[in-house]
């Protein structure tokens, strides 16, 4: 038996199990820069790099409502049922950098997980409260599906927030109701790049798994520009948004 081609194969399959946040490492947590940090246990920092390509990319689905940082702040992500644990990120894109916070040890506080942060790296890095975007998706077999980010209190509406590097322009943005009746279609919007932000006032809508159903054709240069259409899942509750 050749031991060292085992022992290769068992580290090529480790290396291929890593979380993403692997690169995250311990550091000097007076700095702002992105680093495991503790208590509690979060990957947070400024990273100096943007999303990257030509490539229109989802964000943030979040409520919130944050006049002025205090000493910590607070997240909550509600629970659907057959779900795990979420997949949190909570980002804000600067010029050629980015504020990062993931990889969050949550507290599970019975239909909401919750995670409090202090805010040192935001004041620091002078991050706008208004410029924060957050995201949390379940896996549910095949199937991703996002649910709102409530951050420090809800403002009574979803905010669906979108980046690209590349100047889009959205020609249809619509909600589906759980029988696939379209229930909100967004205004048109002027085509831009960076951030391109949608809104819904749900409280009226009862509770079930809805979908983002939207069309976007991304400009590239000295070619057409790219057509896309996609479906996004997402759970919504109107006592979220109270």
């Amino acid at each position: 038996m050749n031991y060292k081609i085992i022992l290769t194969s068992l580290l090529i399959l480790n290396l291929t199990h890593l979380p993403a946040t692997a690169n995250c490492s311990p550091g000097n947590p007076r700095s702002t820069d992105y680093i495991r940090r503790q208590p509690p246990q979060r990957c947070e920092g400024i990273k100096e790099e943007l999303l990257s390509g030509n490539s229109l990319t989802l964000i943030s689905i979040v409520t919130r409502n944050i006049a002025s940082y205090g000493k910590t702040l607070t997240l909550q992500v509600p629970q659907i049922r057959d779900g795990k644990n979420p997949q949190v990120i909570v980002q804000s894109f600067g010029d050629n950098y980015r504020y990062q916070l993931d990889d969050l040890l949550l507290s599970n506080n019975n239909s909401r997980f919750r995670f409090s942060w202090n805010t040192y790296v935001l004041t620091q890095a002078k991050i706008p409260a208004n410029s924060l975007r957050a995201s949390a998706s379940y896996l549910l077999g095949s199937q991703k599906v996002y649910v709102p980010v409530i951050l420090g209190q809800t403002s009574g509406k979803y905010e669906f927030t979108f980046y690209s590097e590349s100047r889009v322009n959205f020609t249809s943005f619509k909600i589906l109701s759980p029988n696939q009746k379209p229930i909100y279609t967004a205004p048109k919007l002027n085509p831009k790049n960076g951030e391109i932000i949608f809104t819904w006032d749900g409280r009226n809508a009862p509770a079930g798994r809805y979908q983002v159903h939207y069309v976007a054709f991304i400009e590239q240069s000295n070619q057409p520009s790219e057509r896309l259409e996609r479906r996004i899942d997402f759970e919504h509750n109107p006592n979220w948004l109270k």
